[in-house]
């Protein structure tokens, strides 16, 4: 009898080792499987703009243009309007399909005008600056709160025209 005892506490012994080391080797085995693939760095939301708002179309050669500050959705100055037109024409400059024209180089020329960065976008406007920057295109952008960020609506408009020539939206983070 104690032989049978100990023959069946043996055989648990061994069924619990076999188990054990299967696990083991069954964790190693999905160890290697849960490998994760470097993660494709994101693009930052105004360099996705400036390339999209970049890219080879129908119409475009190169053009002069300038961006001008970003308005919320009443048409007044965004609080975020200025820094984030700038930042878009530093990734356009980037991008080089365009000649742009710096923002604060030609404040004096627009005030001289009566006119600046951030007047409202209607085509009369546009075209007044247009015609005082000679430039044949401007981007012009919305941006609207949402939740912890902005939206930022941008168009490119030539101003002969008045029509928009491409437009694209993204959401920027606000970190508080």
């Amino acid at each position: 009898m104690n032989m049978l005892l100990r023959l069946g506490w043996n055989l648990h012994f061994r069924i619990f080792a076999l188990v054990l080391l299967m696990g083991i080797f069954s964790a190693c085995y999905l160890g290697e499987e849960r490998e994760t693939k470097p993660k494709k760095p994101s693009i930052p939301p105004l360099e996705q703009l400036a390339v999209s708002l970049s890219e080879k179309g129908f119409y475009f050669q190169p053009e002069r243009l300038v961006v001008l500050t970003f308005l919320d959705n009443e048409g007044k100055k965004s609080p975020y309007g200025e820094i984030l037109a700038e930042k878009l024409t530093t990734e356009l400059v980037k991008k080089d399909r365009f000649l742009i024209l710096d923002r604060l180089a030609n404040q004096k020329v627009l005030k001289e005008a009566g006119l600046s960065l951030d007047s409202p976008t209607d085509t009369a406007t546009l075209r007044k600056i247009g015609e005082v920057l000679k430039v044949g295109v401007i981007i012009t952008g919305i941006v609207t709160p949402y939740q912890d960020g902005v939206f930022v609506n941008t168009r490119l408009i030539e101003i002969k025209t008045g029509l928009i020539l491409k437009a694209d939206e993204v959401y920027v983070r606000i970190d508080g």
